[in-house]
Order: structure tokens, then C-alpha cells, then sequence
């Protein structure tokens, strides 16, 4: 090989290896944090998930560097807008996500911090006459199917020794349904806080049962799409330090919170007294007990599972979910946020 030939190979071999080391090094590696961006961020007027409005109003966000575009929407809406990766973060229910993972989401979804449980904010409402549950056979029910709320009644349903074939399933969509009950088309209306008082107007109705005859089994949560917390794990971090920052700040100031919940949720300030005990913030360290293994639903791990297998006995979803990838802890644990 002529000298002139010799080195041009060598040239040529140089730059290769030069170019292979570069690409190694500059890979990104999607678990480490890449270019800051805005954080879309999904709630919706449920008081436990309005919490979110008073984080943006006293600055939390930008204390954990965080530029936050907090989109406000009906529940279901956000639920589907997470699902299709139009937002990075939302406030929904562990059963929801399941739900959704197994059914219609396009993106993968992991939980990274309880933000409540509902301990009676989610209610059955019956018409007058109606004093138990074995009293709706034969009965119209307005609910909406595949939502936690369902899974809250047909859990009381298993409880009380009745089936959902009992009685007819009427499904409109959550104002529809309240409407249907307030102008007596049904017996029973299964919904939430706000809509429970709107539903409560008809004449002589009354709440036959309410989630806190299951603790734990409705819990809501901040969830992330997979990739968002791959590619921003810092950003992650900054919103379950946000929702720290505001618990402490409910707890010191009470009144003010309220205010600013209501303004979002809907609810007067007497409304919101009287949620008080139907509604429970969590803070750090009730988040590190919830992330640990255990026997009941307050355990998010046993919760998991066990709504998991709801949902595939009664044929629910169509796609398997991987439970055991669903929770994500670090995140509670990083927190330097101490608010208890």
C-alpha cells in the first residue's frame, strides 16, 4: 500500500473512531433530564384536585422551578387528555388510571404521589322512601360506567349480596345523570362532590351510602406519562414538591385555601367545611406509608392489585396493565418538603 494510500486510511479510520465516541457520549439518555419545558398539568373542580390552583396563586411552581400551564377541565376530559398525551401531568383516580391504561390509553401513565382520599365525598343519592341499598332492586340507577364512582358501587353492590342486573344502569354522563335524577327519571344517582349538592335539591332525596364505607378504594393522585418523567425527572420532582409545599400551606392557612378552592370548585365556603372530613389531604410522610406494601386499599400496592383484578373479572378493560410498573415512589421519597 502506497504511502499517500496508508495515510488517507488512517485519516479515515481516525474520524470514524472520533465520530462512534461522539455519538456514545452525545446519546441522550432518556432517563437523565434533557431541555426544560412547560409543564401541562390537568385538574379538574374535585376540592382534593382544585388544591392545584392554590400552588399556581402562591408560587409554588416557580419555587421549584416549574413553568406550569395548569389546565382546568371537567374529570373526564382530563382523564382523556392525559390518555392521549395532550398533557404531562393530571389529577385523577388510581382506579382511573387503570381503567384507562387498559382501555384507551395511547401513552403510558405512572403515579408519583397521593394527593387525597375521598373519605365520603363520592355518594349514592336516592329518591325519598328509599332507607338501603336492597331497596334499589328493580330500580333505575343513573351512574357512569367505567369511572371510579362505578367502582365504588358496585363494590357496595358485592357488599350488600346484589348484583348490577338487579336493576337498570342508566349512563347519560354526569350532569345528564343528576338531571335525570332531579327531574325523577331515576331512582338513584351515583356522584361526587361538588354535583352531591345539586343532586341533594330533589325534594325528600338522601345518601344512601358514601366511599367512606371504603377507605382507600377512591384515591387521587398526581399521574405522569411515562415519557415525561423518562425525559424530565427533575421537573417530576418539582411538582410532587409543589403539592407538598401546598398541603403545608392548607394547614397553616385555612381560610384563604378556601377561598381559592371554591373559586375553582364550584362550592360556597360552608359547602366546603362540611367536606372537610370527606376529603383528605395527603402530605410526605402519608405518602411514604401509602407506597409501602400492605393488606388493605389504604396500602397503594395492595389498592393496585386488587382494582387490577376488578377490572378484569368484570371484564372492564381489554389490555393488560403492568401493575407492578404502575407506582413510582422516588419521587415522594427525594422530597426535602417536610410538611407534617
Amino acid at each position: 500500500m502506497k504511502p499517500r494510500q496508508s495515510l488517507i486510511y488512517l485519516t479515515l479510520s481516525l474520524i470514524c473512531l472520533f465520530l462512534i465516541i461522539s455519538c456514545q457520549v452525545l446519546k441522550p439518555d432518556l432517563k437523565t433530564e434533557t431541555q426544560p419545558q412547560t409543564v401541562r398539568l390537568g385538574f379538574n373542580n374535585w376540592p382534593g384536585c382544585a388544591v392545584w390552583q392554590i400552588a399556581s396563586e402562591q408560587g409554588f411552581f416557580e419555587k421549584n422551578y416549574l413553568d406550569v400551564d395548569l389546565q382546568f377541565s371537567d374529570y373526564t376530559t382530563g382523564l382523556t387528555n392525559l390518555a392521549s398525551g395532550q398533557l404531562d401531568a393530571n389529577c385523577q383516580t388510581l382506579y382511573d388510571t387503570i381503567y384507562t391504561l387498559g382501555t384507551t390509553s395511547k401513552v403510558d401513565q405512572v403515579v408519583v404521589a397521593l394527593t387525597d382520599w375521598s373519605t365520603g365525598g363520592d355518594q349514592v343519592i336516592v329518591a325519598p322512601g328509599l332507607k338501603n341499598i336492597q331497596q334499589l332492586k328493580g330500580k333505575k340507577v343513573a351512574v357512569e360506567t367505567g369511572i371510579v364512582d362505578y367502582f365504588m358501587f358496585l363494590l357496595a353492590l358485592e357488599k350488600y349480596k346484589l348484583k348490577s342486573s338487579d336493576m337498570t344502569m342508566v349512563n347519560q354522563g354526569l350532569i345528564p345523570n343528576i338531571a335525570l335524577f332531579l327531574e325523577e327519571e331515576v331512582d338513584a344517582v351515583v356522584t361526587y362532590i361538588p354535583f352531591v349538592q345539586e343532586a341533594l335539591n330533589r325534594p325528600g332525596s338522601q345518601t344512601l351510602l358514601t366511599s367512606q364505607e371504603f377507605p382507600g378504594a377512591i384515591s387521587d393522585h398526581l399521574v405522569v406519562t411515562r415519557q415525561f418523567l423518562e425525559t424530565h425527572p427533575q421537573q417530576v420532582q418539582g411538582l410532587v414538591n409543589s403539592w407538598f409545599d401546598t398541603v403545608e400551606f392548607i394547614q397553616k392557612n385555612p381560610d384563604l385555601s378556601n377561598q381559592i378552592i371554591a373559586s375553582i370548585s364550584g362550592s360556597t365556603l360552608q359547602d366546603l367545611k362540611e367536606y372537610e372530613s370527606q376529603i383528605q389531604l395527603k402530605g410526605r410522610s402519608e405518602n411514604l406509608i401509602a407506597f409501602q406494601a400492605g393488606e388493605t386499599f389504604t396500602s397503594l400496592p395492595y389498592a393496585s392489585q386488587k382494582i387490577y383484578e376488578f377490572l378484569q373479572k368484570n371484564k372492564l378493560i381489554q389490555k393488560s396493565v403492568n401493575i407492578e410498573q404502575l407506582l413510582n415512589s422516588e419521587f415522594v421519597r427525594n422530597s426535602q418538603t417536610k410538611i407534617d
